[in-house]
């Protein structure tokens, strides 16, 4: 039977909080996800990366990012049951 040594598959991937530089690298990939849809301005991104560095994530694969996340901390008794993203994301910004 051969060995088969299982770093040889591996990728090699980093998960890391995102930073203002990244913004062009992450507006590429929303334009590629989620094509039609609005990406998110500058002022957003940076509101978002301000206000909750913790919850804004990538991952990097060969130095490129390609995945992201966004998310914010509420309490969500503050918003009905049928919210708008607008509302409880205050429009990207998450300053609520």
């Amino acid at each position: 039977m051969t060995n088969i040594n299982i770093k040889d598959f591996e990728k090699r991937i980093v998960v890391r909080q995102l930073s203002l530089t990244d913004y062009d690298e992450v507006v590429e990939l929303q334009k590629k996800c989620f094509p039609g849809m609005k990406t998110w301005s500058m002022d957003q991104f940076s509101s978002q990366i301000e206000i909750f560095n913790e919850g804004q994530i990538c991952v990097e694969y060969e130095n490129k990012i390609v995945a992201s996340s966004s998310s914010l901390v509420l309490d969500f008794n503050l918003y009905s049951e049928w919210h708008s993203w607008t509302e409880i994301a205050d429009n990207g910004f998450i300053r609520n």
